[in-house]
């Protein structure tokens, strides 16, 4: 997988979104066609999923009115229809009780002295799809610097700001998905880089939207002298908060902790994350190595660790898994640490870092 770099240098999200999709015209019209591609082998018509877009966009305008105003430059610079770039962004809304997937592997450690938590996370995504994504430095409309590695066409995924938050990301499945239009997973993951300083902000930000899907966003954050972390779990059917206590390490997969949002899973298929989630519980000493590089590199020489997911070349092409991103959050400074390599890899991959605030990179293309 590429992973490209990129820095706003506008302040106008219209004015970005146009900059930045003229840019990458050929990434987003390549990222729409795969999309619909999945979309068809899941059983979703582009007419039915240009028409989840569409209620899509109608709550980001009413909630996030500064991204959808992104989103329009977005496809004004790429050519690409307005529904379409929403569509991109809508993607787990799109195949909500469709096609559930195997999606990530979240691990933090909230430390018991005045230091920030230490995080891993590994993004797992289809074989075939998004092997062209980006990492992008941007000044949000609240004044926030924000880093955000996301696929093309998506406003923010994993990612930190310089207020002391970071959030990770890790799909979750309801049977409330899709029972009501809401604002994407996504587009939320955004709005709390954009607009949080403080873990209560984050989980104030989540409660404050209408969801059409489920996701966890694992949110570490530090004042300079208190970490802190929760898993907020997010659904149609509501949100649920699982703090972790200072000197512990606090895990999440694909499966839901909260016990009245469990009882809700929705998880038509054989999924390993059960054994994902107790690999990273088993070795939850390891989440507290300082270092991110050798963090990763730790959980990496896991003997046949499950966190590094391997596609399976038995089963179709919209249902080949593997991990495709390590990366880690540093709150303290603003940056996301990552290799676009499984744990078990990264010892022989790029281990590279961005920070909300270094020099302007315009893309490493």
């Amino acid at each position: 997988m590429i992973v490209h770099e990129w820095s706003s240098e506008v302040d106008s999200p219209h004015d970005e979104g146009v900059r930045f999709g003229s840019h990458w015209s050929s990434q987003l019209h390549d990222a729409r066609d795969s999309y619909l591609r999945l979309f068809a082998q899941s059983g979703v018509s582009a007419e039915r999923a240009r028409a989840v877009a569409d209620e899509c966009r109608a709550s980001t305008e009413t909630h996030a009115p500064e991204i959808a105003a992104e989103f329009a430059g977005m496809a004004e610079g790429s050519g690409l229809p307005l529904t379409d770039v929403h569509l991109l962004t809508a993607r787990t809304e799109i195949l909500a009780r469709m096609t559930p997937s195997m999606e990530c592997s979240t691990v933090v450690h909230v430390p018991d002295d005045a230091t920030p938590p230490r995080t891993l996370q590994t993004w797992d995504w289809h074989e075939t799809l998004s092997n062209e994504t980006v990492v992008r430095r941007l000044r949000s409309t609240s004044g926030a610097r924000v880093v955000t590695f996301c696929e093309f066409g998506q406003p923010a995924k994993i990612g930190v700001n310089d207020r002391g938050v970071g959030v990770h990301f890790n799909i979750l499945h309801h049977r409330s998905d899709g029972s009501q239009a809401g604002v994407p997973v996504h587009v939320l993951a955004r709005m709390i880089l954009d607009r949080a300083t403080s873990l209560a902000d984050a989980v104030a930000v989540a409660r404050s939207v209408p969801l059409a899907a489920s996701s966890v966003l694992t949110v570490v954050a530090f004042d300079g002298t208190t970490p802190s972390a929760a898993a907020v779990e997010v659904s149609p059917a509501g949100v649920a908060v699982l703090p972790a206590r200072r000197g512990r390490t606090l895990a999440h997969t694909n499966h839901f902790l909260d016990a009245e949002l469990a009882a809700g899973e929705y998880s038509p298929y054989e999924t390993t994350s059960i054994p994902r989630y107790q690999c990273l519980t088993d070795a939850a000493e390891l989440a507290a190595i300082v270092d991110d590089r050798e963090r990763a590199l730790a959980f990496g020489a896991i003997p046949d660790a499950p966190i590094s997911v391997r596609a399976r070349a038995d089963q179709p092409e919209h249902l080949r898994w593997e991990t495709k991103l390590t990366v880690a959050l540093d709150v303290a400074v603003g940056a996301m640490a990552f290799a676009a390599a499984a744990p078990a890899d990264v010892s022989t991959a790029a281990w590279r870092r961005m920070s909300v605030r270094d020099a302007p990179i315009t893309s490493s293309r």
